[in-house]
């Protein structure tokens, strides 16, 4: 049985990715990144789980699912968690 590695460790690794920049790593004084940021992250480092990678597809994909996820969970939901980084006031 032989598995496929690739695929797995890059769905993984941006599912963590995309945990620890919606709420942040205290401990290793990483602030959280915000939704936005960790959509991106999120989907650029999936797509290489992939054989092909397209820069500008990926970047279209990202930048829908990021206005998708806010106009989601913010607007409709009302949820409250950071959507930008902490460091940028607004």
């Amino acid at each position: 049985i032989s598995f496929a590695w690739k695929p797995l460790t890059f769905i993984i690794l941006a599912n963590l990715v995309f945990g620890a920049a919606l709420g942040g790593l205290p401990s290793i004084g990483l602030p959280p990144l915000g939704l936005i940021v960790g959509i991106y992250l999120l989907t650029f480092i999936a797509s290489n789980a992939g054989d092909e990678f397209s820069f500008k597809a990926v970047a279209v994909l990202s930048t829908i699912l990021a206005a998708m996820s806010y106009l989601a969970f913010n607007v409709l939901l009302n949820l409250q968690f950071p959507v930008w980084p902490a460091f940028i006031k607004g």
